[in-house]
């Protein structure tokens, strides 16, 4: 008869294919041209590369939207559509970088967490079934490849912070490839560049946590190879873009926004803080979402980046056509369709949406709400262990990189306020969703400890971490249902 462990692995495989499953057909039913965002001007990026072989460099001979992209997705989709001219295999490229997040996800916890299967199903599980991964997944964009690689350099790093927790060498190996994997990231996306950031933070503290263990000097000779090793990888592999960039216009890695923005130049001058209303920056407005998780125009409903980014993490709020549930009256006042914004001229039928997707998403929503306190929660507790156990406990690279991830897309929106180009987008924070299930991970684990114990608190404990998982099975049934239902 199997293990209880087994009975758990065996879960974790099957709702793992769930997750690819989701994703290959999302990826070949997806109608790219037609509901893709920018589908076309990333196709047409990946025919100029094509045809040079050679990176943009913010050349007009690009759309606007793709001037500024780093070039590795673009090589990479231009190699494959030379191989077999399909454009709709560029979104496998996205389905393969899941699949290495999921892979390392799962080697992560399985590390860190060999005895809390529990754990390791709950936030395997969500990392399968989140709504926003899945119609990312299925995109022809470099998203998903970026997602992917970002993923990959932050589990080097947690691999070099627990090996500072123990009295032998720090491998060099390890460093050299989160610099190689920092700059494809950088390669895939311009915020990759915040990996050189949460790199330095973590090696720095990593330094100190090791002090306590070997002394000043020894972990400071314990430390530098592997930092330089990295730092040489990093040169070595993005060294060559990113000083061509600083010869060209005086930044590693600039956004052509910087140099002309797309609308709204008097905006874009106006300070920071100038910007957006204060009812953007707080966590208030809800309600209108709460009942429409999907968007209208950039005004409709009131523009809220809380809101905005925890509605389009549990549904398709820039109504990309995931729900296929028909039936019913139809809403056509949503993004795209007949009375919204950037109607199509298919009108009405194509871009309109039922009510019983709306119904479904708002579902979700409501489900998915109750899951974001909880990952939040587990998210400052295991920075919260990080810093008071000097680094032996939690993961201060897992944990900053979300607070990072949030910044940088608050900052953009903030920064550059055109709601009409989608800068307030869900999809931006695409890179932090591995991370945060880990800390969910880590952070269940404590209560799956708790919960083996007796007593009133255990069986809280219990209570608690089978609501979790009930939420997240809850997630996954729904997104099956308004994908193959009727």
């Amino acid at each position: 008869m199997p293990s209880r462990i087994n009975i758990w692995g065996w879960l974790i495989l099957a709702v793992s294919l769930v997750g690819l499953l989701l994703r290959v057909e999302h990826a070949f039913t997806f109608d790219q041209a037609q509901r893709a965002s920018d589908y076309q001007v990333h196709l047409d990026g990946v025919r100029f590369v094509q045809q040079r072989w050679q990176a943009f460099y913010l050349t007009a001979a690009v759309p606007f939207q793709v001037r500024s992209d780093p070039p590795l997705w673009y090589f990479l989709s231009a190699l494959l559509l030379t191989l077999r001219d399909d454009p709709r295999l560029l979104a496998l490229l996205s389905v393969l970088a899941w699949v290495l997040r999921h892979a390392l996800l799962w080697r992560l916890l399985h590390e860190a967490l060999p005895s809390q299967p529990l754990s390791r199903l709950a936030a395997l599980s969500i990392h399968a079934v989140l709504p926003l991964s899945v119609l990312i997944d299925g995109k022809a964009n470099a998203e998903g490849l970026y997602a992917g690689l970002f993923f990959a350099a932050l589990y080097a790093l947690w691999r070099i912070e627990r090996q500072c927790r123990q009295p032998g060498r720090v491998s060099i190996v390890v460093g050299a490839a989160f610099g190689a994997l920092a700059a494809l990231a950088l390669l895939a996306k311009l915020t990759g560049g915040m990996l050189l950031v949460i790199g330095l933070a973590v090696f720095a503290w990593a330094a100190f946590g090791r002090a306590q263990l070997v002394g000043t000097n020894a972990a400071g000779r314990a430390l530098l190879r592997p930092a330089l090793a990295a730092g040489v990888m990093w040169c070595a592999v993005a060294g060559s873009w990113s000083s061509t960039n600083v010869q060209k216009f005086n930044h590693p890695f600039p956004h052509v926004w910087q140099l002309a923005p797309p609308s709204g130049a008097e905006a874009a001058a106006n300070p920071r803080l100038y910007g957006r209303p204060l009812g953007w920056a707080l966590p208030l407005e809800w309600r209108e979402y709460w009942d429409l998780p999907i968007l209208r125009s950039p005004s409709e409903p009131r523009p809220n980046f809380w809101a905005t980014q925890i509605a389009g993490t549990w549904s398709d709020i820039y109504n990309r056509g995931f729900c296929r549930l028909t039936g019913g009256p139809r809403n056509d006042r949503v993004w795209g369709a007949k009375h919204g914004f950037l109607s199509m001229p298919t009108g009405v039928d194509a871009w309109s949406v039922s009510q019983r997707c709306i119904d479904w998403f708002a579902g979700m929503l409501r489900v998915g709400v109750w899951l974001t306190v909880v990952s939040l929660i587990a998210l400052l507790w295991c920075f919260w262990q990080a810093l008071w156990s000097r680094g032996t406990r939690g993961s201060l690279a897992l944990t900053i990189t979300p607070f990072m991830c949030t910044a940088s897309a608050f900052w953009l929106a903030l920064a550059y306020p055109f709601d009409n180009t989608a800068v307030t987008n869900p999809r931006y924070l695409l890179a932090q969703v591995t991370p945060m299930c880990a800390c969910l991970g880590l952070g269940l684990a404590q209560l799956e400890g708790l919960a083996s114990r007796k007593g009133r608190a255990a069986r809280l404990a219990a209570a608690t971490l089978w609501a979790v998982i009930g939420c997240i099975a809850a997630i996954g049934c729904m997104l099956m249902f308004i994908r193959f239902g009727k």
